[in-house]
């Protein structure tokens, strides 16, 4: 496979990394323009000279490509919230004053158990006409019911930032939510808030119609983890399943199965193709069959909400199902090289998105590798062959999204080849079922056989995935990935597969230079992480975490027996390839460096034969604080995560008066002491 072969390839790579680029540089409107300005110019001159000296094609051909380089720089620019005068970020309002925030909910989020979670689209600031997104929060307590998508709510509240995670590699969610464009909350409570009219918009009817779809099956009396499996796969709906089927779709290498990503979409594609095969015989057949084709795609994509992770799928498969029906041969890597690129020029966002990377990087393996896994054996039994099919695929599959997988999820489920050689037919079968039930029941006819056979074929997989993910001892958890191993493991994996499909001597070097990469990349963390030593006051919710760290080796202080299977923790010991040496009850004092730390719990003990430079206040002691600071003058007080916030806010004020540093864990997150 030579990649120049596959010029949108090469024009993607170009304006991804455009992107990759102006994320970390963040340029302004002017800035990122004048890049493009400055690309544009060499392309124009060199596309009218090529006319007269074909010599010129080289050079031509590398201005093009630094013209899509810039073109990523600018679009991500054009799109960022921030260059937008029109952004409520922009407006005028103060974080630390209520505002009178209108806007429309345009999407429903995981509930947790204190609170409801939306998306709403703003409209205006202290009325003043704005646009964006923002996290809505509405307490549990304080509501009369949940919001509905298109409800417009006026609310008098504070726009505060995302909480930034307050331990060291914890997963960040204010991160994650600014890929998306989110970069505020407001928290509704107290009746700071009403619902002042429906936005009847496209959203709005599309819920409507979901809602009818879910109430269809709802007074069948199916099983309510059934529904929501059904809500999940046919409706992007997710954030009703429970967290034990969520965790077992995990631990069998199936939890793609409850996200609508590029399998579904594949699936539908191929069986309705079939369906509609006779329509070929027929005059413009090959005209028509493409077009309904794209119809049901999206109508699908409608019905499941237009999330990002279906349009992708969809937007994917319209370009091949366009290719299939082209009288001209068309390649498939150009074909999905095109429809990244339309996606990154509408969203460029889109390349942060796991979900996004996970189904590009399977379908390009799929297409790369599976043929050739297909050529090591060609049973001769059809239905054999199509079990080796599934089987070839899931592992090319499992092989392109591994890196990615374990980076972000950090475990590796062993026996994703027996989950998938029975999910993949079996969502086969579901996903037709089910849509066949949808249709007809919109067009009025009620088949009840249809209904109960897809809460059959439901309640198998789950129960099937249920018992493979008792299996936990083929589960490899914990796995130790940072993001420059991930880089070197999928160079590698592509330097393998150029080498595999026309093996040559440069190629078989390449693939061992890349290999050797890999496994420096690797030694070289390992090295970086044991060379950080340092002791941590962890920030946890009504508990004492302390750790040290040196060489690697995590010795962790807490009252908590089962401190080693915090989350917490094992974020850290993950990230700093670590290992637990033990684990300590909380002493009175430590000794960090030649400073010394005295702890002071619930008992309220501080008598001491030398003097502490750092307080660290636990399980909201009992003192006297003023007496404190005077008999041990403390360079800085830290309270953690057990303490009552009312007696944190109350420390903070007498260390204020005082003129000492004061750390609250609850409020600016853990605290570092290098051992270095």
């Amino acid at each position: 496979m030579k990649v120049i072969k596959f010029p949108t390839i090469l024009m993607t790579i170009c304006l991804v990394l455009g992107i990759l680029v102006s994320n970390e540089i963040k340029p302004d409107l002017y800035l990122s323009f004048v890049i493009l300005l400055g690309a544009l110019v060499p392309f124009l001159i060199l596309y009218f000279l090529l006319r007269k000296n074909l010599k010129l094609r080289l050079g031509f051909g590398v201005s093009s490509y630094l013209v899509a380089f810039t073109i990523g720089i600018a679009l991500y620019a054009l799109h960022s919230p921030k260059n937008q005068a029109s952004h409520y970020s922009n407006s005028d309002y103060n974080s630390s004053e209520k505002s009178l925030v209108k806007g429309i909910i345009s999407g429903k989020l995981k509930p947790n158990p204190y609170s409801y979670k939306y998306f709403m689209t703003v409209e205006s600031v202290n009325q003043k006409e704005t646009k964006g997104k923002l996290l809505l929060i509405l307490n549990k307590k304080d509501a009369e019911k949940e919001f509905e998508i298109g409800d417009v709510i006026l609310a008098h509240a504070m726009l505060k930032p995302i909480i930034r995670p307050h331990n060291p590699n914890q997963f960040d969610y204010a991160a994650y939510l600014e890929k998306k464009n989110v970069f505020h909350q407001l928290y509704l409570e107290n009746k700071n808030y009403k619902v002042i009219a429906k936005e009847e918009n496209l959203a709005f009817f599309l819920e409507k119609t979901r809602n009818k779809v879910v109430s269809f099956f709802e007074n069948e009396a199916l099983p309510t983890d059934r529904i929501n499996i059904i809500k999940a796969l046919f409706l992007g709906q997710r954030q009703n399943i429970e967290q034990e089927t969520l965790d077992n779709y995990s631990k069998s290498g199936a939890i793609h199965i409850l996200a609508i990503s590029g399998l579904h979409i594949g699936i539908l594609l191929y069986f309705f193709k079939a369906l509609l095969k006779p329509l070929d015989r027929i005059r413009y057949g090959r005209i028509i069959t493409p077009l309904l084709l794209l119809l049901i795609l999206w109508s699908f994509a409608l019905l499941s909400g237009l999330s990002a992770s279906v349009v992708r799928a969809v937007t994917m498969f319209s370009f091949v199902s366009i290719g299939m029906y082209m009288n001209r041969e068309t390649n498939i890597y150009n074909t999905l090289g095109s429809s990244i690129l339309i996606l990154l020029l509408f969203k460029p966002n889109f390349i942060f998105d796991v979900g996004f990377q996970l189904s590009y990087c399977a379908v390009f393996s799929i297409v790369t590798i599976q043929p050739l896994l297909s050529k090591l054996w060609i049973p001769k039994n059809k239905i054999i062959g199509y079990f080796y099919d599934i089987i070839t695929v899931s592992f090319a599959a499992q092989l392109g999204v591994l890196p990615l997988s374990i980076y972000y999820f950090h475990q590796f489920p062993g026996l994703f080849f027996v989950t998938n050689l029975v999910i993949i037919p079996l969502l086969t079968l579901i996903l037709v079922t089910g849509i066949a039930t949808i249709i007809l029941y919109t067009i009025g006819i009620y088949l009840s056989f249809l209904t109960k056979l897809l809460s059959e074929f439901i309640g198998f997989m789950n129960d099937y995935v249920k018992i493979v993910s008792s299996f936990e001892q083929f589960i490899i958890k914990d796995i130790p990935f940072n993001y420059y191993i991930l880089l070197a493991s999928l160079l590698a994996i592509v330097s393998v597969i150029i080498f595999v499909k026309k093996p040559t001597s440069n190629r078989i070097i390449m693939a061992l230079i890349t290999f050797f990469i890999f496994q420096i990349s690797i030694i070289s963390s390992m090295e970086f992480h044991k060379s950080q030593n340092e002791f941590i006051i962890f920030q946890y919710p009504k508990k004492t975490i302390l750790a040290s760290k040196k060489n690697n080796t995590i010795v962790l202080h807490s009252n908590d027996s089962l401190i080693n299977s915090n989350y917490v923790i094992k974020n850290y010991i993950q990230s700093n390839f670590g290992a637990i040496d033990r684990i300590s009850t909380l002493q009175n004092v430590y000794y960090i460096n030649k400073r010394k730390i005295l702890v002071i719990d619930e008992k309220g003990i501080y008598q001491l034969p030398v003097q502490p430079e750092i307080i660290l206040l636990t399980q909201s002691p009992k003192i006297n604080f003023e007496r404190l600071l005077t008999d041990l003058k403390p360079e800085i007080i830290i309270a953690d995560g057990s303490n009552y916030k009312n007696l944190i806010e109350d420390w903070q004020k007498t260390c204020q008066e005082k003129n000492i540093p004061f750390h609250s864990t609850s409020e600016k997150g853990y605290y570092r002491i290098s051992l270095d």
